[in-house]
């Protein structure tokens, strides 16, 4: 498989975390410094970066993030939710984390783009015994970006000490639903009156994307501590409420990997059909909303991770899956047999790590945002090609 790789040229961007198409452009959200917000222009093949996002975090020692929290609510204007750069348990990513679980190597690649002096503290603390937590980092915002403008239009403001940690927009309802980074709280917000609603703490992990499915309603998950299953769970904006179904997704959600649990990533398709992939064994399944009822479809790759999935004209889904190294798998849901599931192999393997973390498709490319590579690319992959 060949695979063109463009690179996000700017210091402090160290990974792509989200991707949302809007018009002629492929919109990159980055963990990164205060622009954290790239653009690709599908026609002339670059990628420049847009206006600071978050100036409010000048300084502050660590990166912004925008992951999985990134939406089209117009023809020219994106809603975004302000991330951190926190590990799970909710504080700073701080020296001892970063070069524990990223390899030197990643450094050469970031030193290699043009930034020879690039060491792990321009992008997290030495350490945490300066880390005020009211001072840097009191709690994210939403915001309403203009993209002819590049304008930036604060929506409101998240609870104290809360970011977004996932997000997912419903542009014919006017309405947003995410999750936080610390503590797991799920929350709504009506876009017109700009109100957040905090429904609190979820429970542990289960969330690494929300969807909304077809009847308006915003789907996820949540895992039972009596008995450590993940089932599902649903807001239903037409009565404000939280549900936790008793559904049970899986038994046993499986191990954490690249520090998540549970629900990977989803997808609705052209004809309305859900699809969902989860972090552990790459497992692939199709959601029966209507029903309620989730239906296996078949284990994806090797190592875990189902984090990007896009469908083509012809109906058929692409999705990378596999940790460290991802695949390339099709999926063809009107097949049957050996041709429903092909493995395309891996995408890239010059690298020891590569992984993708948003995606997008248009005209025949499949486009990937690589994440944890420290010089944040693009690869580009001419689906006419395999």
């Amino acid at each position: 498989m060949e695979a063109r790789e463009l690179f996000v040229h700017d210091k402090y961007a160290i990974a792509i975390t989200s991707m949302t198409k809007l018009g002629d452009k492929l919109y990159l959200g980055l963990t990164g410094g205060t622009r954290c917000l790239a653009s690709y222009d599908i026609a002339k093949d670059e990628i420049v970066m847009e206006n600071e996002i978050f100036p409010w975090i000048e300084g502050r020692g660590y990166c912004g993030k925008i992951h999985n929290a990134m939406g089209a609510m117009g023809e020219d204007s994106l809603l975004i939710g302000e991330g951190n750069h926190f590990t799970w348990d909710g504080i700073p990513v701080a020296y001892n984390y970063l070069s524990k679980e990223l390899p030197e190597s990643m450094l050469y690649r970031k030193r290699e783009q043009g930034f020879p002096e690039a060491k792990f503290t321009d992008f997290c603390l030495p350490d945490l015994s300066n880390w005020d937590r009211r001072a840097s980092d009191p709690g994210g915002k939403i915001i309403k970006y203009g993209t002819k403008n590049g304008t930036v239009e604060v929506v409101c403001s998240l609870p104290d000490y809360l970011y977004v940690q996932a997000m997912v927009t419903d542009p014919a309802r006017q309405r947003a639903y995410g999750c936080t980074i610390p503590d797991n709280h799920f929350f709504s917000l009506d876009l017109p009156t700009g109100t957040l609603t905090d429904y609190g703490h979820i429970s542990d992990y289960a969330n690494h994307n929300l969807v909304v499915t077809p009847d308006g309603r915003c789907r996820g998950a949540w895992i039972d501590r009596s008995d450590g299953s993940m089932k599902l769970l649903q807001f239903d904006p037409d009565r404000d409420r939280l549900e936790y179904s008793n559904t049970v997704i899986l038994k046993d959600p499986g191990s954490k990997i690249a520090g998540n649990l549970g629900i990977d990533q989803w997808l609705v398709s052209r004809e309305g059909k859900v699809y969902m992939g989860t972090v552990a064994n790459s497992l692939l399944f199709e959601f029966h909303f209507e029903e309620g009822r989730f239906e296996l479809l078949g284990q994806l790759a090797q190592g875990g991770r189902v984090t990007s999935m896009d469908e083509d004209e012809q109906g058929v889904i692409w999705i990378g899956a596999g940790y460290p190294n991802m695949h390339l798998v099709r999926f063809d849901p009107k097949a049957s047999g050996r041709g429903r599931l092909i493995d395309c192999g891996p995408v890239n393997s010059r690298y020891e790590r590569c992984y993708f973390h948003a995606s997008s498709y248009a005209d025949g490319k499949l486009y990937l945002g690589e994440t944890d590579g420290f010089s944040p690319s693009l690869h580009i992959i001419d689906l006419h090609t395999l």
